[in-house]
């Protein structure tokens, strides 16, 4: 008996030491919360989580102690904004905060119907065409339609969440040596709550005429017009009232993901400039003397300004796990502005345009594919023309986010 008790004396030391040494052993770590000293498997995956553990306890601390962590995560594409324990110089802290701010005003949604990508770079391949249209209206009905030859454009952008760059080449330029006569360009800025537009075309030629008047009694003709001249540019911006269940941004822009059919009334504001120059003069007179007022005018000018107010509807609807149809209407009331270099001189007149557009979206994990369309229709109406100009656009983009 003395001898077993002699034994039992000497091993509980041990055994205090060796658990004294096992918990030194699990603390010794960057945080100081004590980490167990057995084997965890919280997700069940056969695998001991405690240097998972370890590997979180590493990363909370360089977010409160390292000054640069927050570049070395930028570079990685992973730093997280709304983080509030990364520590950022003054004037980046101010510049995160207020995007945060933003974000919460501007961009929050029902989670039941619009949700993140959980990327914030995009990679994008885009083919983008459009063409012009006009068509005057003389009195006595006399209809002249014209159409500009189709633009075609091959391009490729990246983008890093509201920010991106990218170039598109013309077609026909590069590859058939045809000199540029359209150009173009815009902005968009899209969130929950509203979206902005700002634009600019510019066609000086390239257009065929495809009726003119009672010419060939009044059939489809393409005789082309290389005196015609178009020069249009302006801003929209617009509101969303059903902003928490309808997101413009997964049908145009893939930056959300729309999970349940949602519309939205849509009101806004639209200023845009229109200048349109056609000159018949170099038409055989076989044409010409179709035109109602031929023996005094063969050139004609619309220049005018459009201030003018948005209203509409716009509706997502989600077709199955990956698909979605988009269509949105805008037509627009307001007053037009002719200058004096307009046809019919200085005038202030009724306005009423429209602008529609139309998506059709697959998105798989991080793929998405899509066709976009745009039209933007001006009408001009007095006493002695009616004249319609209208640009439209046909998209389709393919990428993915990472």
């Amino acid at each position: 008996m003395r001898t077993l008790i002699f034994a039992l004396l000497l091993i509980f030391p041990n055994l205090a030491l060796w658990a004294d040494e096992t918990d030194s052993i699990a603390t010794d770590t960057v945080a100081t919360r004590p980490l167990p000293g057995y084997f965890i498997d919280a997700d069940h995956d056969g695998i001991d989580d405690r240097q998972n553990e370890i590997d979180k306890r590493i990363a909370d601390s360089l977010r409160r102690t390292d000054k640069d962590y927050w570049k070395k995560m930028l570079l990685k594409g992973k730093l997280d904004l709304k983080d509030e324990t990364i520590v950022y110089p003054k004037f980046v802290k101010f510049c995160v905060d207020v995007y945060n701010w933003a974000d919460r005003t501007f961009n929050t949604y029902d989670p039941d119907y619009v949700v993140g990508t959980g990327k914030r770079w995009k990679l994008m391949a885009k083919s983008d065409n459009w063409i012009d249209n006009y068509d005057l209206h003389f009195p006595k009905s006399t209809p002249v339609r014209i159409m500009s030859n189709v633009c075609y454009n091959l391009g490729a952008s990246i983008a890093y969440m509201a920010v991106s760059a990218g170039y598109m080449f013309d077609v026909d330029n590069v590859f058939g040596g045809k000199p540029i006569t359209h150009k173009k360009w815009d902005f968009n800025f899209s969130c929950a709550l509203i979206c902005a537009d700002i634009y600019y075309a510019r066609n000086t030629g390239s257009t065929q005429i495809r009726r003119f008047g009672d010419y060939k009694n009044g059939k489809w003709i393409n005789h082309p017009l290389n005196d015609m001249q178009l020069e249009s540019y302006g801003a929209d911006i617009y509101y969303f009232f059903n902003n928490k269940k309808y997101s413009q941004g997964a049908a145009y822009n893939f930056s959300k993901i729309q999970k349940r059919s949602a519309g939205s009334l849509i009101a806004g504001v639209t200023i845009s400039s229109q200048d349109v120059s056609l000159d018949f003069s170099n038409l055989p007179n076989s044409m010409i003397a179709v035109l109602p007022d031929f023996s005094t005018n063969l050139k004609y000018r619309f220049r005018y300004y459009d201030y003018c107010f948005l209203i509409g509807y716009g509706f997502n609807c989600v077709m199955g796990k990956h698909w979605l149809f988009n269509i949105t209407a805008l037509p627009s009331l307001g007053f037009k502005h002719c200058t004096d270099e307009s046809e019919e001189g200085e005038n202030n007149i009724f306005s009423t345009n429209i602008k529609a557009k139309m998506s059709f979206i697959y998105n798989h994990k991080q793929l998405f594919a899509g066709m976009l369309s745009k039209m933007d229709l001006h009408w001009y109406s007095s006493r002695r023309y009616n004249f319609f100009n209208s640009i439209e656009y046909l998209n389709f983009v393919a990428g993915f986010r990472f």
